[in-house]
């Protein structure tokens, strides 16, 4: 189940530093999918710490059993030995960075700090106690300044700048999990999440309108509406639709055609190549899985 994953492809970038003679930072890496891939299974990373950031979209993460749901903006740690992975989520479409850090020694250093600045860093690190928060604007920029350093093989100071990046990347971390983790949501935007929520069915709501129930303009209202919740509003409002298209799929086994019409969609073409985009699958393999399981009631009570 240990696994550290360095296989870089057209929509994934991973830099493996252990080749560079890194021993703290491992692992970089950065996928940017335009449609969801197949869920993360579970896995561990030993004695590693690593840090997410969800860049842009949601992201259902499960951790030691439990779910947590991130959205754009959002920070994930999963600590030493913590078995985690997306569930039955596939993992969406949108950017995330994650990075892997082994948990160095007690008379270790660690990215050439001082000892005690070293060991206090990564102390402050494993005693967070709220692993999801939301992140500074900054975090973004440190990583991608990681990668360009990287890149720049020709430069004699390239791994002081990369172990310097590090360094500012992790201390605000550790600043904005003291801050504390949910940023909030105001009022006019929290009114139109309650309209989407609340009109799901039906012909999906013109941009312009929601940013007249907002009381701003168009382009304020989209840089507003993706500040507070991590994705713009187009693609909020297409996942939920697709939310709501599993739940009619797999409980009111509804027919894909009909869920389609009723959410909005133009054609039973459009609705499965957006259900696809986000799920990985069609609307008809989903539900079939789904229809494939076995009943509850049917199932044997299992055995120690």
């Amino acid at each position: 189940m240990l696994n550290i994953l360095v296989d870089p492809s057209n929509d994934r970038k991973i830099v493996d530093f252990r080749k560079l003679g890194f021993r703290d930072v491992l692992v970089l890496g950065r996928y940017n999918y335009a449609y969801a891939h197949k869920p993360l299974k579970k896995h561990s990373h030993g004695n590693m710490l690593e840090i997410c950031l969800l860049d842009e979209g949601t992201q259902p993460y499960v951790v030691e059993g439990r779910e947590y749901g991130l959205k754009g903006g959002d920070v994930m740690l999963t600590f030493p030995n913590e078995v985690h992975g997306s569930g039955d989520n596939p993992e969406n479409r949108g950017r995330l960075y994650w990075m892997l850090i082994r948990v160095p020694g007690r008379k270790e250093r660690f990215l050439n700090l001082a000892p005690v600045e070293g060991q206090s860093l990564v102390r402050g690190l494993l005693a967070i106690k709220s692993r999801h928060f939301k992140g500074h604007r900054m975090l973004k920029y440190y990583l991608e300044r990681i990668f360009q350093a990287y890149d720049s093989d020709h430069s004699p100071l390239r791994h002081a700048e990369m172990k310097n990046w590090m360094v500012r990347f992790l201390l605000d971390v550790l600043a904005d999990a003291k801050r504390l983790s949910e940023s909030r949501i105001s009022y006019s935007i929290k009114r139109v999440l309650d309209h989407i929520h609340q009109n799901l069915h039906g012909e999906f709501p013109s941009l312009e309108e929601l940013a007249a129930m907002a009381n701003l303009s168009l382009p304020r209202f989209k840089a507003r509406f993706k500040q507070e919740t991590g994705i713009s509003p187009g693609n909020y409002i297409m996942t939920k639709k697709i939310e709501e298209a599993r739940t009619l799929l797999s409980t009111a086994r509804k027919p894909v055609t009909d869920t389609g019409l009723d959410l909005g969609f133009s054609s039973s073409q459009y609705f499965a190549t957006v259900f696809k985009r986000y799920m990985g699958q069609t609307p008809t393999q989903f539900q079939r899985h789904v229809l494939s399981r076995p009943h509850p009631q049917k199932m044997n009570k299992p055995g120690r």
